[in-house]
């Protein structure tokens, strides 16, 4: 395994499609998909909630701490476009229009992102996509400023293949001249992986994630379920460290942070969350929250503006960590190297039935047995001490993960 991960230390290097949106990091903010309502089901969004979510994200430090995008997802378009064939913001809920918002969140710097559809439609509620309006739209896009442009994969003519469209959408968008960063939305379907970062600077890999921690239903798109359990599993299959590199980021979909307003249907509890966050951390991907930024309360602060935590998420060599082990009890190892020579190692039971014991030995790490190692706490933001041979995490609860940064004290790194 570790020299697979050396291996990924070289594959960074490989040229990426930057564009000059600002993506030499995984994108990090905000977005109205699950916020306020179940993943779109209602499908609301307004000028009055994106202007007081941007205002609470600044005033309780996100944006210092690079939750700087907002993404309107499949809520903020008309029914109908203009008489000029461009789209239109719903007049009710954004009287100022586009413009005027993409103003507002540029002086609290920040960057706003609009959805679209490379099909005819939009997934929800009938809104005009994008197909035949490539350019078009592009330059509507850009007339009002807009800093990012999700493209989803609904009602795509069937005759055409997804990166010949996804390929022109990149095109108009570029020609435009005003930077966009593109986030595909192809659901991780026609091998994306291959292809998705020479045209896009994000791009999804796999179905729908929904507030769930074990869900195996399937959606549309590939993966293995819509949990959290089964997008670890998908991304363990997959390597993420093949592909990971600046402007072209994986993404795996939204955080779910502390889901809140059906609780009965989800199970994205404090331990839950954590978990999401410490392995979309560590596979280096967008971090675009999808539950309510304002007013956090201490857990959800907690996991989102660990400051620690973050610095593993942006360590300059942008690796994403790859599963060391699984057994059959539920415990996992999971490893990441980092520029200074540290490894972040996520312990986990993925378990669902007992607290168990999950360790790392040194030499699972590419290191010696005898070195010594200081073992750093991030969750706790603590130190457990200088360790030979290995560590091991004693009675681990179900679901929750102990994530570290480790030290050689004793060698050249």
């Amino acid at each position: 395994m570790f020299s697979f991960l050396l291996f990924a230390q070289v594959l960074h290097f490989t040229a990426a499609y930057d564009n000059g949106a600002g993506t030499e990091s995984p994108p990090m903010g905000w977005s109205t998909w699950c916020t306020n309502d179940f993943c779109g089901i209602p499908d609301r969004c307004s000028e009055y909630e994106v202007r007081r979510k941007a205002d609470a994200m600044a005033a309780q430090g996100m944006v210092e701490m690079g939750y700087k995008w907002i993404l309107l997802d499949d809520c903020w378009a008309h029914t109908e476009r203009d008489e000029n064939d461009e789209l239109q913001p719903s007049p009710k809920l954004f009287p100022s229009g586009m413009a005027a918002l993409a103003e507002y969140v540029h002086d609290l710097g920040m960057k706003l992102g609009l959805y679209t559809c490379v099909g005819t439609e939009t997934c929800k509620k009938g809104r005009p996509g994008s197909y035949g309006h490539y350019e078009i739209d592009a330059n509507t896009f850009a007339k009002w400023k807009v800093d990012m442009v999700k493209a989803d994969n609904c009602h795509r003519p069937s005759n055409e293949s997804q990166i010949d469209l996804y390929t022109q959408l990149s095109q108009a968008l570029n020609a435009t001249g005003h930077p966009m960063a593109f986030a595909m939305c192809n659901w991780g379907e026609e091998n994306v992986v291959d292809w998705g970062g020479d045209i896009s600077q994000m791009y999804r890999i796999q179905m729908d994630h929904l507030p769930m921690y074990n869900l195996p239903t399937k959606a549309q798109g590939a993966g293995y379920g819509q949990g959290v359990r089964q997008i670890i599993d998908f991304m363990a299959d997959l390597h993420p460290a093949k592909y990971t590199k600046p402007h072209a980021w994986l993404d795996p979909d939204f955080l779910e942070t502390l889901f809140e307003p059906i609780d009965a249907y989800s199970t994205m509890n404090f331990t839950n969350s954590r978990t999401e966050m410490a392995f979309w951390v560590l596979w280096s991907v967008p971090l675009l929250v999808a539950t309510d930024p304002a007013d956090l309360s201490e857990d959800k602060r907690s996991i989102l503006m660990n400051e620690e935590v973050l610095a593993i998420h942006h360590d300059p060599l942008y690796i994403s960590g790859e599963r060391v082990y699984n057994h059959t009890n539920g415990a996992e190892m999971w490893s990441r190297p980092l520029e200074n020579g540290d490894m972040a190692v996520i312990l986990f039971n993925k378990g669902s039935l007992n607290a168990i014991d999950v360790g790392v030995e040194w030499t699972q790490l590419g290191w010696e047995a005898t070195d010594e190692v200081s073992v750093r706490c991030l969750w706790g933001k603590k130190d457990l001490g200088v360790h030979k041979f290995g560590f091991v995490r004693e009675d681990l609860p179900v679901h929750d993960n102990h994530f570290l940064r480790l030290s050689r004290t004793n060698s050249a790194k």
